[in-house]
């Protein structure tokens, strides 16, 4: 039975899937420990769920047998779900290599990481460890150092001691003595990290697993390793997003547990509080009303990639016109627009129309007259409305000029068509015909 950790906004809704599906439950909150009736349980987790900062899906991160299990599980309510391509604080021997000032290393899962500047390394071949893994097409960061992670702590050659930042200050104290004591020779030569399953750990069983590392941190920097061999294996790491019906499947689950507001967990993402538990307990249902409500004034558009990167738009809400929520963004100069291929200048602004449940979000730009210049068809998962205007992007979109249009992208949507739900496998398909435009007036 593997061990899971849940935190987050949608964690009533994991914690019942994740007990249905057989996992164990481990270090709830006390808010879960109550609803569940979960007995006291402080062991390490085999993995750890937690929110994605978008706020619309989950990171899934740690043992990869157990990763795959859960995410395996997710899978059926039909998710994006992306893959790393290495594990996190994965070990691996290779040659550094310079390309445009910044310098890279092939990773062992075919991918590419960069290394931090104020390393300095020489190209020829060393050991390296992941700290953030390559994931779609972004690169991931590896450092020419060793880091030998366990369950409640970590050594490596970066020296200092560390602590998780869910280890408060009593338990940092009555770490920092362990370290500077029974641990004082491993914490003077390398470094220490406690993990934050070490503040439930008893001292014995945390220097057992200090010497134990310590021992194979020396081993693996004695040892002559190839190019490209993985000394040590890291944890596996997923991003899965979850849109407006995977989010209503959740609300369902939840519903089956305590009472659950129509569109719950939607609301969530728009930094809801208090105000949805209040929401919850009365049993409303008004969740489209709520998010046309929340939808005024300075807005943030949250643009989710699959693999989990989000590009933020910042725009003035100019209200719903025929059905339309309309935003208006002003453009900072120096850029060209993509597909448009018009070069930004001074006034530049856009016009982003919405509509919400939507498969495709509208946005069309005018210079400083006012003059149109082009539209910029997106398609996306449907966006749900409100302080926040969350999709995730689709890859497929569609450029209009006064010369004509063209589609784009349609490569990459290949490419990753394994990050997308099965819904979503042709979303060309989605893109609306015909020349539309923003207006302020709404879409023409």
């Amino acid at each position: 039975m593997y061990k899971v950790r849940v935190r987050g906004i949608f964690s009533t809704a994991l914690t019942k899937l994740a007990l249905d599906w057989g996992f164990s439950v481990v270090q709830p909150t006390k808010a879960i420990a109550d609803r569940f009736k979960l007995a006291e349980d402080l062991s390490p987790p085999d993995i750890t769920v937690k929110d994605h900062e978008s706020k619309t899906g989950v990171i899934v991160l740690g043992n990869c047998e157990a990763a795959d299990a859960f995410v395996g599980r997710l899978k059926e309510l039909d998710p994006f779900v992306a893959k790393a391509k290495d594990g996190v604080k994965e070990v691996f021997a290779a040659t550094p290599y310079e390309e445009g000032g910044k310098q890279y290393v092939k990773t062992p899962g075919g991918g590419i990481a960069e290394v931090p500047s104020r390393y300095v390394v020489y190209p020829s071949r060393r050991l390296f460890t992941i700290l953030r893994p390559p994931i779609g097409p972004k690169p991931g960061v590896a450092v020419p150092e060793i880091v030998v992670a366990g369950r409640y702590l970590e050594v490596d050659t970066m020296g200092g001691v560390k602590y998780s930042k869910h280890i408060g200050p009593e338990e940092r104290l009555r770490l920092g003595i362990l370290a500077d004591t029974r641990l004082r020779h491993i914490s003077q030569g390398l470094g220490l990290r406690f993990k934050s399953s070490a503040r439930f750990a008893d001292e014995r069983v945390l220097e057992g697993e200090a010497r134990a590392l310590y021992d194979e941190l020396l081993r693996i920097s004695s040892s002559t390793w190839g190019e490209g061999e993985v000394v040590r294996r890291g944890d596996c790491l997923y991003v899965v997003l979850f849109d407006a019906e995977v989010k209503r499947r959740l609300d369902e689950v939840r519903a089956s547990v305590v009472p659950t507001a129509a569109g719950h967990h939607a609301l969530r993402a728009q930094g809801l509080g208090k105000c949805l538990d209040l929401l919850d307990y009365i049993g409303a249902g008004e969740y489209e009303k709520i998010a046309e409500f929340l939808a005024r004034g300075d807005l943030e558009i949250l643009h989710v990639k699959p693999w989990g990167d989000v590009i933020k738009m910042r725009g003035a809400s100019l209200g719903f016109r025929n059905g339309v929520l309309v935003i208006k963004r002003a453009l900072r100069p120096g850029g060209v627009l993509d597909g448009i291929g018009r070069k930004i200048e001074s006034g530049f602004y856009a016009l982003t129309c919405i509509k919400p449940g939507s498969a495709f979000v509208v946005h069309s730009y005018y210079d400083a007259s006012g003059r149109w210049i082009g539209t910029y068809v997106n398609a996306n998962s449907p966006v749900e409305v409100g302080r926040r205007i969350i999709y995730v992007d689709l890859f497929v979109d569609k450029a209009l000029t006064e010369e004509g249009e063209r589609l784009l992208d349609l490569e990459e949507a290949r490419e990753y068509a394994e990050f997308l739900p099965n819904r979503y496998k042709k979303p060309e398909e989605l893109l609306p015909s015909g020349r539309l435009r923003c207006s302020e007036n709404g879409l023409l």
